[in-house]
């Protein structure tokens, strides 16, 4: 299900850009792309073009946002949907970036495209008409790729509470609640608590002994005591004196180096041993299993290692993105080239009927608009120092390719980020399991003497 909606920029086209294309949102610039403009100066260029044109009016762009429904589609195919939604709602003809956002838990396109058309130089004019196509065209392309569909007589998909559901059990709040219910049995004292949220990558601030969290990438911090009566400091200090009174202050796992793997393998047996029966430990115990599987298939010993492959993978990632990149300017070219040629082709007998007509003035008043189609792609294809011979057809067999290649190497990219995450997790998890086991080694030491 994907929703669209359109509104018009009056003031800054440069804001509104620099907003869409933010690298925190689109996976580092990978997931931007633009047509007839570059990215980062469209703002001068939709300028340009409306300086040919009389009587624009205040409106300096149009911004168009297309939402895809929680977990209905991949991040690159909700960009090539919205490419296509672009395409086809300005005919090619209008300048436009468009940018798809990653950092909500549904994804969605922005699209802002000039308002005024750079074949024409006519201005672009919203109305229940436009909007009405809009839907139409986006109502097609979600059918086309399988995507459910709004039906006229609906507002959604899916009853909203089914909606609000899925976006409370997704939620930073509801992550973090789950991830301190999941603590509350390992540790012994609120302070180790916030070092094993430290260590699994949440950000802490205390102000007049109110707790603040936030996990590493979000914008925001969540207060301890919005969470709910089960998440104060004193109702969480009494969830965790209930399971063990003893409590034991946190002392830092020394760094692991020899038998990484054995070492998680003996922990996995031990806590499967009956005096560890019961939920926690289970879940513990598929936590190391998952970690054990990762790192052997990695070949993967010791924590030095492990940090090793941390750099490593994130060179090759950063290089793989720099690739995309390239591959996705290089579309964005060709993508341009290829709308002219086939709009050369579609209007030349126009021209050449104005040819055959003496140059007519009558016969090209008749026939202004396919002129002025004929005379804007060749003036593009011009400035691009295109061949006069080259046909829609070659381009279109060397953008198929370039895409090609984009996608594999899409594929290579989301595979290694997914890695990347694993092996991240993989460090975080060893380092909580070993602070539970240095703290039990403390503990039994203490009870001893």
């Amino acid at each position: 299900m994907a929703i669209s909606k359109i509104h018009p920029i009056r003031y800054s086209v440069l804001d509104a850009i620099n907003y869409i294309i933010n690298p925190d949102k689109t996976d580092g610039e990978i997931l931007v792309s633009s047509y007839g403009c570059a990215s980062h100066t469209a703002d001068i260029e939709f300028e340009q073009t409306a300086s040919f044109g009389s009587k624009i009016g205040n409106v300096k762009a149009q911004h168009i946002i297309q939402s895809f429904a929680p977990g209905e589609i991949s991040p690159e195919l909700a960009h090539e949907i919205g490419k296509k939604l672009a395409m086809q709602y300005t005919n090619g003809e209008h300048e436009f970036v468009l940018s798809t956002h990653v950092d909500r838990d549904h994804i969605h396109n922005h699209i802002v495209f000039n308002n005024v058309s750079f074949t024409d130089h006519k201005k672009f004019r919203q109305n229940i008409n436009s909007f009405n196509k809009m839907r139409e065209i986006n109502d097609e392309l979600c059918a086309s790729y399988g995507l459910s569909v709004i039906k006229s007589n609906e507002k959604s998909a899916e009853p909203y509470y089914k909606y609000k559901d899925v976006r409370a059990n997704n939620s930073n709040r509801q992550v973090l609640k789950n991830t301190i219910d999941s603590y509350i049995p390992l540790v012994n004292s609120f302070d180790e608590l916030i070092e094993m949220l430290k260590k699994s990558g949440y950000e802490i601030k205390v102000t007049n002994d109110n707790y603040s969290i936030k996990k590493e990438g979000s914008q925001r911090y969540i207060r301890l005591k919005n969470l709910g009566d089960k998440y104060t400091m004193d109702a969480i200090i009494t969830r965790i004196k209930y399971k063990d009174v003893d409590a034991t202050p946190y002392i830092a796992p020394p760094k692991q180096e020899i038998g990484l793997l054995k070492d998680l393998s003996d922990r996995m047996d031990m806590i499967k041993s009956p005096a560890y029966q019961n939920k926690v430990a289970l879940s513990e115990v598929k936590k190391i299993a998952a970690t054990y599987a990762f790192l052997n298939e990695h070949g993967i010993t010791s924590v030095s290692e492990i940090e090793e492959k941390q750099n490593e993978w994130s060179l090759e990632i950063k290089d793989m993105r720099s690739s995309i990149k390239e591959y996705e300017s290089q579309i964005d070219e060709l993508t341009e080239i290829h709308e002219a040629l086939k709009r050369r082709e579609k209007y030349r007998d126009v021209y050449a009927g104005y040819l055959n007509s003496g140059k007519s003035k009558q016969y090209e008043e008749e026939h202004s608009a396919g002129m002025m189609l004929f005379r804007s792609a060749c003036k593009i294809l011009s400035s691009k120092d295109v061949d006069p011979s080259t046909k829609a057809a070659d381009i279109k067999a060397r953008l198929d390719e370039l895409i090609q290649k984009k996608d594999v190497l899409y594929d290579e990219y989301h595979k290694m980020k997914s890695d990347h995450k694993q092996l991240m997790t993989a460090s975080k998890n060893i380092d909580v399991l070993m602070s539970r086991e240095t703290v039990t080694k403390h503990k039994d030491h203490s009870l001893t003497r």
